[in-house]
């Protein structure tokens, strides 16, 4: 079996079909996604170390509270020219090398940012850090379009947030407690440092890359030369994205997904906004991770049973539900002083529920309506570029907002009306996304009866 991106070579791992639905089985496809969702630790902001100790940070380095919003902002403007990057290299290299490098990288310099005596050292290691962890989440998106057919894909991206939820859950609180000790916040990096570490070396052992494609029904049929032609990117592919409506539709809920703003302000906003302690109001980390995993789980096998029945609109039904009910959330959970962080974290957990449920509804949409080769640009495009850009513009935004307005107006605005703004705009996916399905499977058919390129 390879370890790259590049050849499918006919052997007894290969894909194999279930003839009589139409779907290709990748061997161990649930042991492998495991092996490479440890590398999307650092690019995932639920319980990280600057966020969860965002207020003794800025404490210990006599930082303004708009300090935390340029930390994370210039990291996501770093993914943004580095994601496709990767994205680019994974697929002249190979996939799993990549991941090895980047989340290695990632691991040593999330360790050696703990030792930042000011400011300006904390911004630049961060930002190091940023440029190799990257290379993540496009590659290990794509992948998982890979090993999964259309039916399991909502479950399959669902699980791998969801473990990524319960580990936050369980380090988010711990790491809160680190508050309690003088430098206790350097101590989280350099854990962060040996959890890339344990990841690195699941990648190494665990995983084998299925190839481009290979969980396509339609592309069972072609050679590995015709895959790994079909993997090569060309400008004009590139641009081809820009013809899917769908696609270009995705991109555009991205950049008014406000419930960014959650996971890396929402420790600091109470204890800025309802007085809480540090060590107190990280708390909430923990059923907000709950909350994500459950999310993750129900959200997946609700995108997939929908979709099974309704395949035109299903998806499309959990995603503007999610965006409606994570704003009716957060109006109603932050912007009244419930006076107790029990009540607070049980509206966390019900954010956490809401925000799950994207990971399993909005990359399953993408992978129907674009083309296999296509899939690693595409979700470079639209979660480095895209999202980091919306989550630069509300993280800045809301630093430099905090000083005027208030974060509890900062809080109203972004996480609260935008989202419901989200939600209709959401709405439109139904007139496109039915075509783009089918125009993709026609394509794809072709292929598969030689008719098309």
């Amino acid at each position: 079996m390879p370890t790259d991106g590049r050849r499918v070579p006919a052997t007894s791992s290969d894909p194999v079909s279930d003839r009589a639905s139409g779907s290709v089985a990748v061997p161990r496809r649930w042991r492998r996604l495991a092996a490479i969702t440890g590398t999307l630790w650092a690019d995932n902001n639920e319980g990280s170390v600057l966020t969860t100790l965002a207020p003794v940070i800025i404490d210990a380095l006599a930082l303004p509270p708009s300090a935390l919003g340029v930390l994370t902002s210039v990291s996501k403007a770093i993914g943004i020219l580095f994601g496709p990057l990767w994205t680019w290299l994974a697929h002249r290299t190979g996939r799993k090398g990549v991941l090895i490098v980047s989340t290695a990288f990632v691991a040593a310099g999330s360790a050696v940012t703990g030792l930042a005596q000011n400011f300006v050292q904390l911004l630049l290691l961060w930002s190091l850090v940023a440029v190799f962890a990257a290379a993540s989440l496009p590659v290990v998106t794509e992948i998982t379009a890979d090993l999964f057919d259309a039916r399991a894909r909502g479950r399959a991206s669902g699980y791998t947030f969801g473990a990524l939820a319960v580990v936050a859950a369980v380090l988010g609180p711990l790491l809160g407690q680190l508050s309690r000790f003088e430098g206790g916040w350097r101590i989280g990096f350099y854990a962060s440092g040996a959890l890339g570490l344990a990841a690195v070396l699941f990648v190494a052992v665990g995983f084998q890359d299925p190839g481009v494609g290979a969980s396509e029904p339609a592309l069972r049929r072609r050679t590995a030369e015709q895959r790994e032609a079909d993997a090569k990117l060309t400008p004009a592919k590139l641009r081809s994205l820009a013809a899917i409506p769908t696609f270009v539709l995705m991109l555009g809920q991205r950049l008014i997904s406000g419930h960014l703003l959650v996971t890396t302000y929402g420790v600091l906003f109470l204890v800025k906004t309802y007085g809480f302690s540090t060590a107190t109001a990280s708390v909430v980390v923990l059923p907000l991770g709950i909350g994500y995993l459950v999310g993750t789980i129900a959200g997946g096998l609700v995108t997939d049973g929908l979709h099974a029945r309704m395949p035109g609109k299903g998806r499309v039904i959990v995603l503007q539900a999610a965006q409606f009910g994570f704003a009716a959330t957060a109006l109603v959970g932050m912007q009244v002083d419930w006076h107790s962080i029990g009540v607070f974290a049980a509206f966390w957990a019900v954010m956490g529920l809401m925000q799950g449920i994207n990971p399993g509804v909005n990359r399953p949409i993408v992978m129907a309506v674009v083309p296999p080769e296509l899939r690693g640009a595409a979700f470079a495009l639209m979660l480095s570029v895209f999202e980091a850009l919306a989550f630069i513009a509300f993280n800045l935004g809301a630093g430099l907002l905090i000083d005027a307005v208030g974060l509890k107006n900062v809080m109203l605005w972004i996480p609260g009306i935008l989202m419901l703004v989200n939600g209709v705009y959401c709405g439109a996916l139904y007139r496109t996304y039915p075509r783009d399905m089918a125009r993709l499977d026609a394509m794809l058919g072709e292929r598969e009866a030689g008719k098309a390129p």
